[in-house]
């Protein structure tokens, strides 16, 4: 018993480590944020590939969520989705001009195409999320976008 909880808590140790560290290229920040979507083996907190705006809109969303309720996101916006199936996955390169950076990622999610673009920005040393942009026409979205009309509604 003990060493299934010393095992569990390595286990989280070392995932929010991996999570944790700075991303040195868009490119490779993007393999680790998308890897739970191949191994099934999701990052107990994701904040550590948010921009600090990005946070922000995450956490004022929690605060401004009635209880019970669901909040601004009702899918996965870094799938276009519900559930996943991803496959046939690409990172494309990295567009840098100084602390910004924007990539285009498309995959297959249960065989249907998708695209996103992804807004990065250099913050403490390493490349972080900022913004996500769907560019699939059944469903177009700015993740940014979908808090503030949240927000709004509470207002």
């Amino acid at each position: 018993m003990r060493l299934a909880a010393l095992a569990a808590g390595m286990f989280l140790v070392l995932t929010g480590l991996a999570a944790a560290q700075p991303y040195e290229t868009p490119e490779v920040l993007l393999e680790a944020f998308y890897e739970p979507y191949f191994t099934g083996e999701f990052y107990a907190d994701e904040s550590p590939f948010r921009s600090r705006a990005l946070q922000a809109l995450y956490d004022n969303d929690a605060a401004i969520t009635p209880n019970g309720e669901m909040g601004a996101i009702s899918f996965d916006p870094y799938i276009d989705g519900q559930d996943f199936d991803i496959t046939e996955f690409e990172i494309g390169a990295a567009g840098i001009a100084g602390d910004d950076a924007s990539v285009d990622v498309t995959f297959l999610n249960f065989g249907e195409p998708r695209s996103l673009v992804y807004e990065l920005v250099m913050e403490d040393g390493g490349w972080k999320i900022d913004d996500v942009v769907s560019t699939n026409p059944e469903n177009q979205y700015r993740l940014s976008e979908i808090f503030a009309e949240a927000a709004a509604m509470y207002q």
